[in-house]
C-alpha cells in the first residue's frame, strides 16, 4: 500500500508538470542526443555506484563488520536497483541491511552501518552544494541563496549533533533515546579520526561530483549550456528533496523541484524536464547490475 501511494504521488506529479510541455519535442530531443552522451552518463553513474560501495565498505570495517569490496558492491547495487522503484515492500536499504546481518551476529550494528552510509552520502552533497553556493553565488536571488544556504547550515549541524549525542548521559538510557545514542557512538566510530573523517567525506564528493557531471553531460547534449557549478548549485537541493519519501525514487519530486530550480535562470522548461527524466531513467538502466544479483541470489533472500 506504501509503494502504490508512492506510485501515485509520483504520476500526479509528473502530470502536473509535464502538462503544458510539448512532448513531440520532447522526444524529439532525446532521440537528437548523440549515444555518446547516453553512454558517457551511464559510465559515471556506475562508477558513482561503485564508489558508494567502497565507502559503504569502509563504513562497515569501522564497524568490524568486514567482507569483501565485491560483497558490498553487489550488495549496493541490488539496494540501488531496488530503491529505484520497484513496487515492492523491500526496499533496497532493507536488502542492504538484510545482507549485512548475514556477516554480523549484530543486527543493530549492520542497521547502522546502512544508516551512516546513507548520512554519509547526505553530508557529503550538502558540503557540495554549500561550497557551491558560497563560490558560486549570484546564480539565484539573494533571498533564495539564503535561504537555501540556512537549510544547508542547519541539515549539517544536525548531522555534527548526532555525532555528540553518545556524550550525554540521557541518550546512554534504553528506548529509541538509546538506540540514538548507539547510533551516535557508531556515527563517532566511523569518523573517530580526522583521516577516517575525510576518507569519508571525500569519497561521498566523488559519489556526488561523478553523478554531477553525469546529469551535466545529459542537460549540455540537450542545450542546457551552463557552467558546471551551476548544477552543483541547483541540483544538489533536488536531490537532497529525493529523500522525502513521498514518491517513488524521487520520481516528480526530483522533476518538480529541478524544473522550479531552473526556470529561476531562465532554463526552458520542457528542457529540464527531458534532462531530469533523463537522468531518472539512467539510474535506473546504471542499477541494473543490480537486477542480475538479486536475481542469482533470490534463493537467499
Amino acid at each position: 500500500m506504501n509503494h502504490l501511494f508512492r506510485l501515485i504521488v509520483s504520476l500526479l506529479l509528473l502530470f502536473f508538470i509535464g502538462r503544458s510541455v510539448d512532448w513531440s519535442a520532447v522526444t524529439q530531443a532525446i532521440l537528437a542526443l548523440p549515444s555518446l552522451v547516453l553512454v558517457g552518463a551511464l559510465f559515471l553513474q556506475i562508477a558513482s555506484a561503485c564508489v558508494a560501495a567502497l565507502r559503504w565498505q569502509l563504513v562497515m570495517r569501522t564497524l568490524a563488520i568486514p567482507a569483501s569490496f565485491f560483497f558490498y558492491l553487489a550488495s549496493y547495487f541490488k539496494g540501488t536497483f531496488f530503491n529505484q522503484g520497484l513496487p515492492t515492500s523491500i526496499g533496497g536499504d532493507a536488502l542492504r541491511i538484510l545482507d549485512a546481518t548475514r556477516i554480523t551476529t549484530s543486527k543493530e550494528k549492520a542497521f547502522f552501518g546502512v544508516l551512516i552510509d546513507r548520512l554519509m552520502g547526505v553530508a557529503g552533497l550538502i558540503i557540495l552544494n554549500f561550497g557551491a553556493l558560497v563560490l558560486g553565488g549570484g546564480i539565484l536571488a539573494f533571498t533564495a541563496e539564503l535561504s537555501l544556504g540556512i537549510l544547508l547550515v542547519l541539515a549539517l549541524l544536525a548531522l555534527v549533533l548526532l555525532f555528540f549525542l553518545a556524550r550525554f548521559s540521557f541518550f546512554q538510557r534504553g528506548g529509541m533515546l538509546g538506540m540514538l545514542g548507539r547510533l551516535s557512538q557508531c556515527f563517532r566510530q566511523v569518523n573517530a579520526t580526522p583521516g577516517l573523517l575525510l576518507q569519508q567525506l571525500g569519497l561521498s564528493l566523488l559519489v556526488h561530483l561523478l553523478a554531477m557531471f553525469a546529469f551535466y553531460i545529459l542537460a549540455s547534449g540537450l542545450g542546457l549550456s551552463y557552467p558546471f557549478f551551476v548544477y552543483l548549485v541547483l541540483v544538489p537541493p533536488a536531490l537532497l528533496l529525493t529523500v522525502l519519501p513521498v514518491s517513488l525514487a524521487g520520481w516528480g519530486v526530483r522533476e518538480g523541484a529541478l524544473v522550479g530550480l531552473f526556470v529561476l535562470i531562465g532554463a526552458p522548461r520542457a528542457t529540464v524536464l527531458t534532462c531530469s527524466l533523463l537522468y531518472g531513467f539512467n539510474n535506473l538502466v546504471a542499477s541494473l547490475p543490480g537486477l542480475v544479483v538479486y536475481l542469482r541470489q533470490r534463493g537467499k533472500l
